[in-house]
C-alpha cells in the first residue's frame, strides 16, 4: 500500500491544500505551529477512522464543514483509489479507472472492512485502535513506555499483544459452561418425566386392539346389509324405472303437443317476414341507378378534396420560402454593416502598434523590479529568521557553556570513584566474612563464660590452699619462705587468669561490633549510593565531548548566520530605489491606458472577418436557391386553377341523387334477408311434420308400457328394503361411538408415541449436549493454556524482528536486541547485555523504534510508518544519527517523518515544506 496524495479543505488551519507523497521517506518540515501534525491527523481520520478531537475541532474557523481526500495505491489489487471524508456527508470511495463512486455507505459494516482489506492490514485489531496503539505513536513518547516499571509496561503492551483476551475468553465462556450444564440437567429431568408419562402405553395398546376388532365385526355385518340393500335397490330401481318411463312418455306427449302448436305460430311469422323482404328488394331495384350515381359523386368529391389540401400545402410552402427570402435580405444588410465596422477596427489596430511595443517594454521593466522587490521581501523574512536563530543559538550556546562548567565541577567527585569502589569491595568482603566472624564470636563467648566459672572455682581453691599453707608455715617455720613463694605464685596465677579473661572479653566486644549486620549493610548502602551518584556524574561527563562538538557547531553556525545577516542588510539597501522606479513605471503604464488590451480586443474582433465574408457568400447562394424554389411552386399551383368549378359540379350531382341513395340504404338490409327467410320457412315446415310423427310413436309406446306394469310388486320390494335399512341404521348408529372411542385411544397412543419420540430426541440431544459440554470444557482449558503460549510466540517473533530492525537501524551487524517477557529491552554488544536505561539516547531511540516497528510488522503486517517529531529533545549529533537510522530502513515501503528542523532533509529527496498559515 502507498499513500499518493492528500487534499485538505477547511481542515483545522488549512483552507485548501494539496500534498504529493512518494515511496520511501517523506519528510514533512516546517516551523512549530505550521500544521505538520495536522497532515498525519487527517490521514489517520480518513484511512484509520482515528481522531483525538470532536468533529467541531476538525473544521476551520468560520466554515461549516471540513473535507479530506486521500489518494492511495491499493495493497490488494494495485489500483488507485481516492478515499474522501466529510464532517457532514461521511465517507465516499471513488474509483478513477471506472469514474464511479463505490456503493459503500455503512461505515462499520462496509467502509472500514474495505479500508482494512485494501490497506493490506491482516490484524484483528480495529483500524482506530491499531493506529492509536501501534502505527501512530504520539509526539515525544517513542522511548517513554520502555523506561517505565515492569507493571506499568504491562499496562501499555498487554492490550497490544492481546495477553488478556484469552483469559477473558476463558472467563466469558463460564456462563456458557453453566448454561450447557443447565441444559443437560433440564434434558435429564425431561427424560424422567417422559418415562413417567409412558407407563400406561401398553394398556392403551391392548384397549385399542380389542375395540378395533369389535368395529371390524360390525363393519362386516354392515357390509352384508349393504349387499342385500343393493340387490333390493336393483329390483326397486327396475320397477321404479318402469313407472318413471310411463310418466316420462306421458310428459313427452304433452311436450310434443305444445311444440307442434308453437311451431305452427312460428311458421306464420316467417311467412309474413318473407313477404316484407320481397317488397324491400323491389324498392332497392327501383333506386339502384340513383344509388350508384350518388356513390360516384361522393368519390369524386373525396379526390377533389385531396387536390384542395395539396394546393393549400403548396401555397404554404411558397409563403415560407418568401419569408426566408425576406429574412436573408435583412441578415445580408446586418453583415454588410459589420464588415464595414471591421475595416475601421483594422485601421485602429495599425495605429496602436507603437503604443503596444512601449507598453511591453514598461511591463518587462516592472516585472523585473517586482521580482527584485519580492527577493527583498524574502531577504526581510530571512533577516528576521536569521536574527531569531542568532538569539536562539546564543541562548543555546550559553546553556552549553553552563553545562560544560557543571560537568567540569563534577571532576572531583568522579576522581573519588576508585576509592569508593575499594571501600564498597571492603564492606562487601567484610560482609562475606561475617559468617566466620560470627562463629568465632560464639566460640569466644563460650570460652569467656567457661573461664569466668573456672575463675570463681579457682579463686576459692587458691584461698583454701593459701590457708593450708599458712598453717604449715606457722607449724614449720623452717618452710615459711617456700610457702610464701608458693602462695604468691598461686595469687599471680589467679591474676593472670583474670587478665586473660578481660582481654578475651575486650576482643569479644570488638568482634560483636564488627559482626553487626545492620550497621555493615547501612555503611555499604551509603557507599554504594555515593558510588552510583559518581557513576551518573561520570556518564554525564562522558557527554562532554559531544557538548564540546555541539559548542563548536553552534559557534560555526552563529558565525555563518552573522555573515549572512550582513549580506542581507547590504541587499536591502537597494529597496527604496527599486520602489521609486516601480512607482514611475506604474504612472507611465497608467498614462498609456493599456493599448495592448485594446489591441487584443481589436485582433479578436478582426478574427471574425473571414467568417463574416463567408456568411455573406452563403446568403447570396441561399437567395438564388430560394428564387428557384419559388418558381417551381408557382408552376405547381397553376395546375389547380379550375378546382373550385369541379367541386361545385360534383356537389350538385350528389344533391340530385341523395333521396334515391337514402331509400336504397333503408331497404337494403330487408332485401338481403329474403333468401334466408325462404330457407328458414322450409326447415320449419319440415320440423312440424317430424314433431307430429314423434307424438304418434310416443302414444303407442306409452300404451304398451301401461299394459305390462304391476304396482303391487314395487310395494313389496320397498317393504323389504326398509327392513334391511333399519338393521343397517342400528349398526351405523353404534359405530360412531366406537370409532370415537377408537380415535380417542389412537390420539392417546399418538401422544404417547410423540412423547416417546420426544424422549428419543431428548436422549439424542442429551448426548449432543454432553458432547458440547465436553467441547466447552476442552475449549476453556485451551483458552486458559493458550494465552501464555501465544504471548510467548508473539514476543519471540517481535523480538526476532526487532533484533533485525535494530541492526538495520544502527547499520552494525555485531549488536543484538531482546524484548523480554516483562517487556524489558536489552541490547548485547561485545558479549555483554545492557539494560535499556544504560543505553545512550540515540541507542534508546533506535531500540524503541525497532520494537515499535516490529510490532507493526508482526501484529498487523504494516509496511507504512508515521513518526511525529522523533528527534525531540535531542542534540544535533543524535538527531543526525536517528535520521540516518530511519533512512537505513528497507522493510517499509513508505515512511512519514515530521520535523521542525532540517535533520531529515539530508536523507531523502521527498520533502514537504509546510508554512504557518496567515
Amino acid at each position: 500500500m502507498q499513500i499518493l496524495s492528500l487534499t485538505l479543505t477547511n481542515f483545522k488551519s488549512y483552507s485548501d491544500c494539496h500534498f504529493e507523497f512518494q515511496r520511501g521517506t517523506n519528510a514533512i518540515c516546517g516551523e512549530n505551529g505550521a500544521g505538520k501534525t495536522s497532515i498525519l491527523e487527517a490521514i489517520a481520520w480518513v484511512l484509520f477512522d482515528h481522531s483525538d478531537y470532536v468533529k467541531a475541532d476538525l473544521i476551520r474557523r468560520g466554515q461549516t464543514s471540513a473535507q479530506v481526500a486521500v489518494s492511495l495505491l491499493s495493497g490488494k489489487d494495485g489500483r488507485v483509489y481516492e478515499v474522501r471524508r466529510c464532517t457532514q456527508n461521511g465517507y465516499k470511495i471513488y474509483d478513477p479507472d471506472l469514474k464511479a463512486t463505490l456503493d459503500l455507505r455503512k461505515v462499520d459494516e462496509e467502509v472500514l472492512p474495505w479500508l482494512q482489506d485494501h490497506l493490506g492490514l491482516n490484524s484483528n485489531i480495529g483500524l482506530a485502535e491499531l493506529f492509536a496503539s501501534t502505527i501512530g505513536i504520539p509526539q515525544g513518547t517513542f522511548t517513554a513506555d520502555f523506561l517505565k516499571r515492569p507493571n506499568d509496561r504491562r499496562k501499555v503492551f498487554d492490550p497490544i499483544l492481546k495477553v488478556e483476551e484469552y483469559k477473558q475468553a476463558y472467563e466469558k465462556t463460564n456462563p456458557l459452561r453453566r448454561y450447557i450444564e443447565d441444559q443437560v440437567a433440564d434434558l435429564e429431568r425431561a427424560i424422567a418425566q417422559y418415562d413417567e408419562v409412558l407407563q400406561d402405553w401398553e394398556s392403551l395398546r391392548e384397549s385399542h386392539s380389542g375395540l378395533q376388532q369389535a368395529i371390524l365385526q360390525d363393519e362386516a355385518v354392515l357390509k352384508a346389509c349393504d349387499q342385500e340393500l343393493a340387490a333390493l335397490q336393483v329390483q326397486k330401481a327396475e320397477l321404479t324405472a318402469q313407472s318413471e318411463k310411463i310418466r316420462q312418455l306421458a310428459d313427452q306427449q304433452q311436450q310434443l303437443t305444445a311444440q307442434i302448436e308453437g311451431k305452427n305460430q312460428t311458421n306464420q311469422l316467417l311467412k309474413l317476414s318473407l313477404e316484407r323482404s320481397q317488397q324491400a328488394a323491389a324498392i332497392c331495384q327501383a333506386n339502384q341507378s340513383g344509388y350508384q350515381a350518388f356513390l360516384a359523386a361522393e368519390a369524386s368529391l373525396q379526390a377533389l378534396d385531396q387536390n384542395q389540401r395539396q394546393r393549400q400545402q403548396l401555397a404554404q410552402k411558397r409563403e415560407a420560402e418568401q419569408r426566408s427570402l425576406d429574412q436573408s435580405e435583412i441578415q445580408l444588410k446586418v453583415l454588410t454593416t459589420q464588415q464595414a465596422e471591421l475595416d475601421q477596427r483594422q485601421q485602429e489596430l495599425e495605429a496602436l502598434a507603437p503604443l503596444v511595443e512601449q507598453q511591453r517594454t514598461l511591463e518587462e521593466q516592472r516585472e523585473a523590479i517586482a521580482q527584485a522587490l519580492q527577493a527583498c521581501q524574502r531577504d526581510v523574512l530571512e533577516q528576521t529568521s536569521a536574527q531569531q536563530q542568532i538569539l536562539r543559538l546564543k541562548t543555546e550556546l550559553a546553556q552549553v557553556e553552563a553545562e560544560l562548567e557543571r560537568l567540569q565541577s563534577l571532576q572531583s567527585l568522579i576522581d573519588q570513584i576508585p576509592a569508593l569502589e575499594q571501600q564498597c569491595q571492603d564492606w562487601q568482603a567484610q560482609l562475606g566474612r561475617l559468617g566466620a566472624a560470627q562463629h568465632l564470636t560464639a566460640d569466644l563467648q563460650r570460652i569467656v563464660m567457661a573461664a569466668t566459672g573456672q575463675q570463681q572455682t579457682q579463686s576459692e581453691a587458691i584461698a583454701q590452699a593459701a590457708t593450708g599453707l599458712e598453717e604449715i608455715s606457722q607449724a614449720l617455720p623452717l618452710f615459711s619462705g617456700p610457702v610464701e613463694t608458693a602462695i604468691a605464685t598461686l595469687h599471680d596465677t589467679l591474676a593472670l587468669h583474670g587478665q586473660l579473661v578481660t582481654e578475651v572479653q575486650s576482643l569479644l566486644t570488638d568482634l560483636t561490633a564488627q559482626t553487626d549486620v545492620a550497621r555493615l549493610e547501612q555503611q555499604l548502602q551509603a557507599a554504594q549510593g555515593q558510588l552510583a551518584i559518581a557513576y551518573q556524574h561520570q556518564a554525564a561527563y562522558g557527554g562532554r565531548s559531544a557538548l564540546e562538538t555541539k559548542h563548536a557547531d553552534i559557534l560555526a553556525e552563529l558565525t555563518a548566520l552573522q555573515q549572512r545577516l550582513k549580506f542581507l542588510q547590504h541587499q536591502l539597501e537597494q529597496q527604496p530605489d527599486l520602489e521609486q522606479r516601480q512607482t514611475q513605471i506604474a504612472q507611465d503604464l497608467a498614462a498609456l491606458a493599456n493599448p495592448q488590451a485594446r489591441s487584443q480586443i481589436l485582433r479578436q474582433s478582426l478574427q471574425q472577418q473571414p467568417a463574416l465574408t463567408e456568411k455573406i457568400q452563403v446568403i447570396h447562394q441561399e437567395q438564388a436557391q430560394i428564387q428557384q424554389r419559388l418558381q417551381t411552386l408557382q408552376q405547381q399551383l397553376e395546375v389547380f386553377a379550375d378546382l373550385e368549378q369541379q367541386l361545385a359540379l360534383q356537389q350538385q350531382q350528389r344533391q340530385t341523387h341523395q333521396l334515391a341513395y337514402q331509400s336504397y340504404l333503408q331497404h337494403e338490409q330487408d332485401a338481403r334477408s329474403a333468401a334466408d327467410l325462404g330457407q328458414k320457412l322450409a326447415v320449419a315446415e319440415a320440423e312440424l311434420v317430424s314433431l307430429t310423427q314423434g307424438r304418434s310413436r310416443a302414444q303407442e309406446t306409452w300404451e304398451a308400457l301401461v299394459a305390462a306394469y304391476d304396482p303391487a310388486q314395487l310395494a313389496m320390494v320397498e317393504q323389504s328394503f326398509q327392513s334391511v335399512q333399519s338393521r343397517k341404521d342400528q349398526l351405523v348408529g353404534g359405530l360412531p361411538e366406537k370409532r370415537k372411542e377408537l380415535q380417542r385411544l389412537e390420539r392417546e397412543l399418538a401422544e404417547r408415541a410423540a412423547i416417546a419420540t420426544q424422549r428419543d430426541i431428548a436422549q439424542a440431544e442429551l448426548g449432543r449436549q454432553r458432547q458440547g459440554r465436553q467441547f466447552i470444557a476442552d475449549a476453556r482449558e485451551f483458552y486458559r493454556q493458550a494465552g501464555p503460549r501465544i504471548t510467548e510466540f508473539y514476543l519471540a517473533e517481535i523480538s526476532r524482528e526487532a533484533d533485525r530492525l535494530f541492526r538495520e537501524l544502527l547499520n552494525r551487524p555485531n549488536v543484538a536486541l531482546e524484548w523480554t517477557e516483562d517487556y524489558e529491552v536489552r541490547v548485547q554488544e561485545g558479549g555483554h547485555w545492557r539494560s535499556f536505561r544504560s543505553l545512550s539516547g540515540g541507542e534508546q531511540m533506535c531500540a524503541a523504534l525497532a520494537v515499535r516497528l516490529a510490532l507493526m510488522k508482526v501484529l498487523a503486517e504494516v509496511d507504512i510508518a508515521f513518526f511525529d517529531e522523533p528527534t525531540t529533545n535531542m542534540d544535533r549529533a543524535r538527531r543526525q544519527q536517528l535520521a540516518e537510522a530511519i533512512g537505513n530502513l528497507r522493510s517499509f515501503q513508505q515512511i512519514f517523518v515530521i520535523s521542525h528542523d532540517d535533520t531529515f532533509e539530508s536523507i531523502t529527496e521527498n520533502i514537504i515544506r509546510v508554512e504557518r498559515p496567515e
